[in-house]
């Protein structure tokens, strides 16, 4: 009776590792291995909008996402988001997550109404289930032709802009109007549109929580200011070795090569010519 007990925990582990290793495939064949290119014939090298990114899962399955889409010839979407928690729960609210971005995106390409939009449907699911999640978003539409960028966010951390022309990295503080609650809370929340201009050479950085709260053993954050000083200081290189340098100044900021939260950094750099 035992060894027949044995047997069958270990065929339900075995199953639940098939599962989970299934789970952690899907969410990684769900993150972006190539960018769009604008315009949409361009080579890599030739578009007039780049993108690159690093992802750091914590655990096998992370609750943190991002997605980039050509809107039209001259528009790009931008979404970054973290969903509450790790594992199984976390990767299948990042599926539907994305789904219900993609939909929305070509419904409502204003970043605050993609945002109240996706908040309504959002929490109209989870009140038939009774689940309490959130996520935290950032919604971005960035125009090449006119190099305005337009935002919201839902309880995400602010995007940085950088000026490699004057070395200058801004947090990008949006009016209190358009830092909303995560999706998820709060059923009607509205989210406001907040408008900047980038120039070109301009790359905006994107984030999440991951990297700005990794603490020291003095029990100190990296924070924004970390970030912005780390950007500063590694200006000179192009853009995909800096965020391998910003990744390596976390690591030696919270003394260890193990985070305790996902991390994932998106960068979108308008053409300088």
């Amino acid at each position: 009776e035992i060894e027949e007990r044995d047997c069958e925990i270990r065929q339900k582990n075995e199953q639940m590792e098939t599962d989970l290793r299934m789970a952690t495939e899907l969410q990684q064949a769900l993150m972006p291995s190539t960018y769009p290119t604008f315009p949409a014939d361009a080579a890599a090298g030739d578009t007039r909008l780049r993108f690159c990114h690093r992802y750091l899962p914590a655990t096998q399955m992370g609750g943190d996402f991002f997605h980039i889409a050509r809107l039209n010839e001259d528009t790009a979407g931008i979404c970054i988001c973290d969903v509450m928690g790790h594992g199984v729960r976390a990767a299948l609210i990042t599926a539907m997550m994305r789904a219900m971005i993609e939909t929305h995106s070509v419904e409502a390409p204003e970043p605050g109404r993609l945002l109240t939009q996706l908040n309504s449907e959002f929490t109209g699911i989870l009140k038939q289930t009774g689940t309490l999640v959130f996520v935290t978003v950032l919604y971005c539409v960035i125009n090449i032709k006119t190099g305005i960028a337009c935002f919201a966010r839902a309880g995400h951390p602010p995007p940085l802009q950088v000026r490699r022309s004057s070395g200058e990295v801004q947090t990008i503080i949006m009016g209190a109007d358009s830092a909303g609650p995560a999706i998820g809370i709060i059923p009607n929340a509205q989210f406001k549109t907040t408008e900047m201009k980038l120039a070109p050479g301009d790359f905006l950085l994107f984030y999440t929580d991951g990297i700005i709260e990794v603490g020291a053993s003095n029990g100190s954050q990296f924070g924004i200011k970390g970030l912005r000083e780390s950007v500063r200081s590694n200006l000179e290189q192009p853009t995909e070795s800096l965020l391998d340098a910003i990744i390596s100044d976390v690591y030696k900021f919270g003394d260890s090569t193990v985070l305790t939260d996902d991390a994932c950094l998106v960068a979108a750099e308008l053409s300088p010519n």
